[in-house]
């Protein structure tokens, strides 16, 4: 299906359901309707600063990932952010492989310009009026927001040239490529030679920039991790995490108070399930987390 047809500006406010002042109104004036916050990276070492749109706004921004985002065609290499695909399916490819190359995009979302969504927009064949509109609703200060919903999906449309390009070069190989959001992995056999300063080079003309501290290769017979699961002979949580996971479970079975909340039990449960529906300790937890969620 392809994007839904917007002839105009007009049309646009139309569709969108809003008079033209209201649209034009959060055009010109969108950077006051974000409320802007910090969390901490995983990392714990610096924060995250997140944009996050008002209601309202974001509302605009949802309809727009669906009617223009969502039927766009994105590369296979393309798995974050998209239904029916998570990190395992990032990860099942660089299972058992001689060596794991990580690769991750400096500042991603706010290295995107509003320029750029601009011309994104235009390349969907959306004349300026619409583009400039569009545009306008998916960034703060001139930049691709953190926390807004059209984000992840803007990123995937821009990112359909650099993946085909990473993917054919890796081709030449028998590599392996996939992408997920900033995290770039390859993995395969035989030695990489110049392959990440060539993957560099188009990763540069593509109008991104790596971050050299977060480029790793593991090799066989270390632990390869791809968007923090292992794939060294199978997809599988990290052993820090899976205990990490049980210790979390006592303290909520034990009653202690540091125990984690109901939803953070279930996302993590959550995980654990999709990775390994096999694991003999998930059904444990389920009965942990449905006495608590009984009481």
């Amino acid at each position: 299906m392809p994007p839904i047809n917007i002839p105009s500006s007009d049309a646009l406010c139309g569709l969108l359901g809003m008079p033209r002042y209201v649209i034009t109104r959060y055009a010109h004036n969108c950077d006051l309707y974000y409320k802007v916050f910090s969390i901490p990276k995983s990392s714990g070492r610096s924060r995250r600063w997140i944009c996050a749109p008002s209601r309202e706004l974001k509302g605009l921004q949802r309809w727009i990932v669906r009617y223009v985002l969502n039927p766009i065609q994105l590369h296979d290499a393309a798995t974050g952010y998209r239904r029916r695909l998570s990190i395992v399916d990032n990860a099942k490819c660089h299972v058992d492989r001689e060596f794991v190359a990580n690769v991750d995009i400096r500042d991603f979302f706010p290295s995107i310009s509003t320029p750029r969504v601009f011309g994104m927009f235009r390349s969907l064949g959306y004349c300026d009026d619409v583009a400039w509109i569009l545009s306008r609703l998916c960034t703060y200060r001139g930049r691709l927001p953190q926390g807004a919903p059209s984000s992840p999906g803007i990123t995937n449309v821009i990112c359909r040239r650099l993946d085909a390009r990473l993917s054919a070069y890796c081709d030449l190989y028998d590599w392996s490529y996939s992408r997920y959001s900033d995290d770039i992995t390859v993995s395969g056999d035989g030695p990489l030679g110049q392959a990440l300063r060539i993957m560099t080079k188009i990763i540069s003309a593509e109008g991104f920039a790596i971050n050299p501290r977060k480029t790793r290769v593991s090799r066989r017979g270390a632990s390869q991790q791809v968007t923090g699961l292992i794939v060294n002979a199978a997809v599988a949580l990290p052993r820090n995490k899976r205990k990490l996971i049980r210790a979390m479970f006592y303290r909520a079975k034990i009653g202690h108070p540091d125990a984690p909340s109901d939803s953070a039990l279930s996302g993590h449960l959550a995980l654990l399930t999709m990775i390994n529906p096999d694991d003999p300790a998930i059904e444990g937890y389920r009965q942990v987390l449905a006495a608590r969620q009984s009481e």
